[in-house]
Protein backbone atom coordinates (compact mmCIF):
# COMPACT_ATOMS: atom_id res chain seq x y z
CA UNK A 1 0.00 0.00 0.00
CA UNK A 2 3.09 2.22 1.28
CA UNK A 3 4.32 1.89 -2.18
CA UNK A 4 1.38 2.42 -4.25
CA UNK A 5 1.41 5.61 -2.71
CA UNK A 6 4.15 6.53 -3.28
CA UNK A 7 4.57 5.88 -6.72
CA UNK A 8 0.78 7.97 -7.27
CA UNK A 9 2.69 10.85 -6.12
CA UNK A 10 5.36 10.45 -8.18
CA UNK A 11 3.51 10.00 -11.27
CA UNK A 12 1.04 13.11 -10.01
CA UNK A 13 4.26 15.51 -9.49
CA UNK A 14 5.46 14.48 -12.68
CA UNK A 15 2.79 15.28 -14.02
CA UNK A 16 2.43 18.75 -12.82
CA UNK A 17 5.93 19.12 -13.43
CA UNK A 18 5.71 18.52 -17.03
CA UNK A 19 4.16 21.98 -18.99
CA UNK A 20 7.47 23.75 -16.77
CA UNK A 21 10.11 21.61 -18.83
CA UNK A 22 8.84 23.11 -22.12
CA UNK A 23 9.92 26.29 -21.25
CA UNK A 24 12.84 27.58 -20.91
CA UNK A 25 13.83 31.16 -19.49
CA UNK A 26 16.88 33.21 -21.39
CA UNK A 27 18.45 36.27 -20.39
CA UNK A 28 21.05 38.02 -22.47
CA UNK A 29 22.59 41.46 -22.83
CA UNK A 30 24.57 43.53 -25.47
CA UNK A 31 25.86 47.08 -25.66
CA UNK A 32 24.39 49.16 -28.25
CA UNK A 33 24.61 53.58 -28.88
CA UNK A 34 22.22 55.35 -27.71
CA UNK A 35 20.57 56.21 -30.44
CA UNK A 36 21.47 52.94 -32.50
CA UNK A 37 19.02 51.21 -34.32
CA UNK A 38 17.86 47.47 -32.75
CA UNK A 39 15.72 44.83 -34.64
CA UNK A 40 13.38 42.58 -33.21
CA UNK A 41 11.64 39.35 -34.41
CA UNK A 42 9.31 37.32 -32.81
CA UNK A 43 6.36 35.57 -34.99
CA UNK A 44 4.12 34.16 -32.08
CA UNK A 45 3.82 35.19 -28.25
CA UNK A 46 4.39 38.68 -27.04
CA UNK A 47 7.05 41.53 -27.09
CA UNK A 48 7.15 44.07 -24.54
CA UNK A 49 9.78 46.71 -24.85
CA UNK A 50 10.92 49.34 -22.46
CA UNK A 51 13.23 52.55 -22.94
CA UNK A 52 15.92 53.53 -20.67
CA UNK A 53 19.14 55.42 -20.45
CA UNK A 54 21.61 52.92 -20.61
CA UNK A 55 23.54 52.02 -23.80
CA UNK A 56 22.84 48.21 -22.90
CA UNK A 57 19.93 46.01 -24.52
CA UNK A 58 18.99 43.73 -21.99
CA UNK A 59 16.69 40.58 -23.01
CA UNK A 60 14.40 38.36 -21.11
CA UNK A 61 12.80 35.80 -22.77
CA UNK A 62 10.64 32.85 -22.12
CA UNK A 63 10.28 30.47 -25.08
CA UNK A 64 10.02 26.57 -26.12
CA UNK A 65 12.26 24.14 -24.33
CA UNK A 66 13.84 23.48 -27.95
CA UNK A 67 13.68 27.09 -29.71
CA UNK A 68 16.54 29.57 -29.72
CA UNK A 69 16.94 33.34 -29.26
CA UNK A 70 19.26 34.60 -31.35
CA UNK A 71 21.10 38.06 -30.67
CA UNK A 72 24.15 40.06 -31.89
CA UNK A 73 25.78 42.94 -33.90
CA UNK A 74 27.31 46.00 -32.99
CA UNK A 75 27.44 49.82 -31.27
CA UNK A 76 25.32 50.90 -33.57
CA UNK A 77 23.04 48.56 -35.05
CA UNK A 78 22.13 45.30 -33.49
CA UNK A 79 18.78 42.39 -34.31
CA UNK A 80 17.43 39.31 -32.33
CA UNK A 81 15.06 36.44 -33.81
CA UNK A 82 13.65 33.58 -32.12
CA UNK A 83 14.64 30.34 -34.17
CA UNK A 84 11.82 27.87 -33.91
CA UNK A 85 12.66 24.21 -33.43
CA UNK A 86 9.19 23.52 -35.46
CA UNK A 87 8.79 26.63 -38.05
CA UNK A 88 5.07 25.20 -39.82
CA UNK A 89 4.23 25.17 -36.04
CA UNK A 90 5.86 27.83 -33.81
CA UNK A 91 5.29 28.14 -30.02
CA UNK A 92 4.80 31.18 -28.21
CA UNK A 93 7.69 33.10 -26.87
CA UNK A 94 7.45 36.11 -24.28
CA UNK A 95 9.87 38.70 -24.71
CA UNK A 96 10.98 41.73 -22.16
CA UNK A 97 13.24 44.29 -24.08
CA UNK A 98 14.85 47.09 -22.10
CA UNK A 99 16.83 49.50 -24.86
CA UNK A 100 18.23 52.70 -24.87
CA UNK A 101 14.98 55.32 -24.90
CA UNK A 102 16.31 57.20 -28.44
CA UNK A 103 16.82 53.84 -29.96
CA UNK A 104 15.32 53.31 -33.48
CA UNK A 105 13.40 49.98 -33.23
CA UNK A 106 11.95 47.79 -35.52
CA UNK A 107 9.77 45.13 -34.65
CA UNK A 108 7.79 42.34 -36.98
CA UNK A 109 5.00 39.72 -35.60
CA UNK A 110 2.13 37.46 -36.78
CA UNK A 111 0.72 36.85 -33.93
CA UNK A 112 2.42 38.40 -30.98
CA UNK A 113 1.10 41.59 -29.08
CA UNK A 114 3.59 44.54 -29.12
CA UNK A 115 3.87 46.85 -26.06
CA UNK A 116 6.62 49.50 -26.38
CA UNK A 117 6.89 51.94 -23.65
CA UNK A 118 8.99 55.14 -23.21
CA UNK A 119 10.94 54.91 -26.43
CA UNK A 120 11.69 58.11 -28.03
CA UNK A 121 13.20 57.32 -30.99
CA UNK A 122 11.76 55.98 -34.40
CA UNK A 123 9.11 53.10 -34.06
CA UNK A 124 8.82 50.74 -37.23
CA UNK A 125 5.85 48.16 -35.51
CA UNK A 126 4.59 45.54 -37.66
CA UNK A 127 2.07 42.65 -36.97
CA UNK A 128 -0.73 40.37 -38.91
CA UNK A 129 -3.35 40.05 -35.88
CA UNK A 130 -2.01 41.16 -32.74
CA UNK A 131 -2.25 44.36 -30.83
CA UNK A 132 0.44 47.25 -30.77
CA UNK A 133 -0.03 49.25 -27.71
CA UNK A 134 2.35 52.55 -27.64
CA UNK A 135 2.89 54.63 -24.88
CA UNK A 136 5.46 57.70 -25.17
CA UNK A 137 6.50 60.45 -27.38
CA UNK A 138 8.76 58.62 -30.53
CA UNK A 139 9.86 61.00 -32.69
CA UNK A 140 8.49 58.96 -35.69
CA UNK A 141 5.59 56.17 -35.40
CA UNK A 142 4.88 53.53 -38.34
CA UNK A 143 2.40 51.45 -37.17
CA UNK A 144 1.03 48.53 -38.77
CA UNK A 145 -1.53 45.87 -37.86
CA UNK A 146 -3.63 43.89 -40.37
CA UNK A 147 -6.39 42.70 -38.19
CA UNK A 148 -5.34 43.87 -35.07
CA UNK A 149 -6.34 47.59 -32.98
CA UNK A 150 -3.74 50.07 -32.15
CA UNK A 151 -3.66 52.06 -29.52
CA UNK A 152 -1.29 55.19 -28.86
CA UNK A 153 -1.08 57.47 -26.11
CA UNK A 154 1.17 60.10 -26.38
CA UNK A 155 2.82 62.74 -28.87
CA UNK A 156 5.06 61.41 -31.85
CA UNK A 157 5.42 64.44 -33.91
CA UNK A 158 4.92 62.39 -37.04
CA UNK A 159 2.58 59.70 -36.97
CA UNK A 160 1.75 56.87 -39.37
CA UNK A 161 -0.97 54.37 -38.32
CA UNK A 162 -2.65 51.60 -40.50
CA UNK A 163 -4.80 48.79 -39.81
CA UNK A 164 -7.69 46.41 -41.81
CA UNK A 165 -10.08 45.44 -39.46
CA UNK A 166 -8.58 46.59 -36.07
CA UNK A 167 -9.48 49.81 -34.29
CA UNK A 168 -7.05 52.99 -34.15
CA UNK A 169 -7.34 54.97 -31.03
CA UNK A 170 -4.78 58.14 -30.40
CA UNK A 171 -4.85 60.31 -27.29
CA UNK A 172 -2.33 62.59 -27.32
CA UNK A 173 -1.65 65.21 -30.39
CA UNK A 174 0.60 65.14 -32.88
CA UNK A 175 1.97 68.09 -35.90
CA UNK A 176 1.51 65.50 -38.47
CA UNK A 177 -0.53 62.10 -38.59
CA UNK A 178 -2.33 60.31 -41.36
CA UNK A 179 -4.37 57.14 -39.65
CA UNK A 180 -6.47 54.77 -42.36
CA UNK A 181 -8.62 51.58 -42.22
CA UNK A 182 -10.68 49.49 -44.07
CA UNK A 183 -13.64 48.49 -41.27
CA UNK A 184 -12.02 49.33 -38.12
CA UNK A 185 -13.14 52.40 -36.05
CA UNK A 186 -10.77 55.64 -35.40
CA UNK A 187 -11.02 57.89 -32.61
CA UNK A 188 -8.63 60.42 -32.13
CA UNK A 189 -8.65 62.33 -28.26
CA UNK A 190 -6.25 64.65 -27.54
CA UNK A 191 -4.48 68.42 -27.69
CA UNK A 192 -3.25 70.27 -30.80
CA UNK A 193 -2.79 68.69 -34.12
CA UNK A 194 -1.56 70.41 -37.32
CA UNK A 195 -2.03 68.12 -40.12
CA UNK A 196 -4.22 65.45 -39.72
CA UNK A 197 -5.77 62.62 -42.14
CA UNK A 198 -7.95 59.98 -41.22
CA UNK A 199 -9.29 57.63 -43.85
CA UNK A 200 -12.00 54.48 -43.65
CA UNK A 201 -14.25 52.81 -45.81
CA UNK A 202 -17.13 51.54 -43.73
CA UNK A 203 -15.21 52.48 -40.14
CA UNK A 204 -16.55 55.47 -38.32
CA UNK A 205 -14.19 58.70 -36.98
CA UNK A 206 -14.22 60.65 -34.26
CA UNK A 207 -11.89 63.68 -33.68
CA UNK A 208 -11.45 65.87 -30.57
CA UNK A 209 -8.64 68.27 -30.76
CA UNK A 210 -7.66 71.63 -31.25
CA UNK A 211 -6.88 72.89 -34.75
CA UNK A 212 -3.77 74.58 -35.44
CA UNK A 213 -4.81 77.65 -37.50
CA UNK A 214 -2.17 76.87 -40.09
CA UNK A 215 -3.25 73.09 -40.36
CA UNK A 216 -5.07 71.07 -42.67
CA UNK A 217 -7.52 68.38 -41.77
CA UNK A 218 -9.18 65.96 -43.92
CA UNK A 219 -11.78 63.17 -42.75
CA UNK A 220 -12.48 60.90 -45.53
CA UNK A 221 -14.96 57.61 -45.57
CA UNK A 222 -17.46 55.82 -47.52
CA UNK A 223 -19.88 54.08 -45.11
CA UNK A 224 -19.07 55.33 -41.49
CA UNK A 225 -19.88 58.19 -40.02
CA UNK A 226 -17.74 60.92 -38.84
CA UNK A 227 -18.23 63.05 -35.69
CA UNK A 228 -15.56 66.43 -35.24
CA UNK A 229 -15.47 67.87 -32.01
CA UNK A 230 -14.00 71.22 -32.09
CA UNK A 231 -13.48 73.75 -29.07
CA UNK A 232 -15.08 77.03 -29.31
CA UNK A 233 -12.23 79.06 -29.90
CA UNK A 234 -11.37 77.43 -33.51
CA UNK A 235 -10.46 79.91 -36.25
CA UNK A 236 -11.31 77.44 -39.24
CA UNK A 237 -13.06 77.00 -42.78
CA UNK A 238 -14.85 74.09 -43.09
CA UNK A 239 -16.35 72.11 -46.19
CA UNK A 240 -18.56 69.35 -46.05
CA UNK A 241 -19.43 67.13 -48.94
CA UNK A 242 -21.44 64.05 -48.88
CA UNK A 243 -23.67 62.29 -51.63
CA UNK A 244 -26.29 60.56 -49.52
CA UNK A 245 -25.30 61.02 -45.78
CA UNK A 246 -26.59 63.28 -43.64
CA UNK A 247 -25.01 66.52 -41.95
CA UNK A 248 -25.59 67.85 -38.85
CA UNK A 249 -24.03 71.03 -37.81
CA UNK A 250 -24.03 71.92 -34.13
CA UNK A 251 -20.94 74.72 -34.73
CA UNK A 252 -22.34 77.92 -36.40
CA UNK A 253 -26.14 78.38 -38.08
CA UNK A 254 -24.98 77.70 -41.69
CA UNK A 255 -27.31 74.90 -42.81
CA UNK A 256 -26.09 72.34 -45.23
CA UNK A 257 -27.63 73.13 -48.92
CA UNK A 258 -27.42 71.09 -52.03
CA UNK A 259 -24.36 70.33 -53.77
CA UNK A 260 -23.12 71.41 -57.36
CA UNK A 261 -25.82 70.06 -60.42
CA UNK A 262 -28.18 69.08 -57.60
CA UNK A 263 -26.09 66.05 -56.67
CA UNK A 264 -25.32 65.41 -52.75
CA UNK A 265 -25.31 67.79 -49.75
CA UNK A 266 -22.74 70.39 -49.12
CA UNK A 267 -21.84 72.78 -46.15
CA UNK A 268 -19.52 75.56 -45.83
CA UNK A 269 -18.91 78.05 -43.22
CA UNK A 270 -16.33 79.58 -41.57
CA UNK A 271 -15.42 79.95 -37.37
CA UNK A 272 -13.81 82.37 -35.84
CA UNK A 273 -11.41 84.19 -38.36
CA UNK A 274 -10.86 81.47 -40.54
CA UNK A 275 -7.96 79.73 -40.98
CA UNK A 276 -7.14 75.81 -40.68
CA UNK A 277 -8.37 73.52 -43.60
CA UNK A 278 -11.28 71.46 -42.24
CA UNK A 279 -12.55 68.82 -45.05
CA UNK A 280 -14.73 65.85 -44.37
CA UNK A 281 -16.24 63.55 -47.68
CA UNK A 282 -18.56 61.15 -47.58
CA UNK A 283 -20.27 58.72 -49.65
CA UNK A 284 -23.31 57.57 -47.55
CA UNK A 285 -21.73 58.18 -44.10
CA UNK A 286 -23.26 60.76 -41.51
CA UNK A 287 -21.56 63.57 -40.32
CA UNK A 288 -21.62 65.55 -37.49
CA UNK A 289 -19.78 69.09 -35.95
CA UNK A 290 -20.02 69.73 -32.58
CA UNK A 291 -18.67 71.62 -29.75
CA UNK A 292 -16.83 69.31 -26.57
Amino acid sequence: MAARYLLGVAIAATVVATPALGQQKVEKRLPLGMEGAFRIMNMVGSVTVHGWNKDTVLVRAALPQLDKLRIGGSYTGAKMFIENADERDPKPTRLEVWLPARARLWIKTATANIDVTGVDGQLDLYVVSGTIDVNGNPRELNAEAIDGDIHVIGSPPWLRAKSASGAITLRGSSSDAALSTVSGPIRVDGGTFERTKVETVTGNIVFVGMLDRSGTFEFDTHSGSVDVVMPDKVNADISVVTISGNITNKISRSQPVSGKFGRGTELNFETGQGGAKVSVRTFKGPVTLRRP
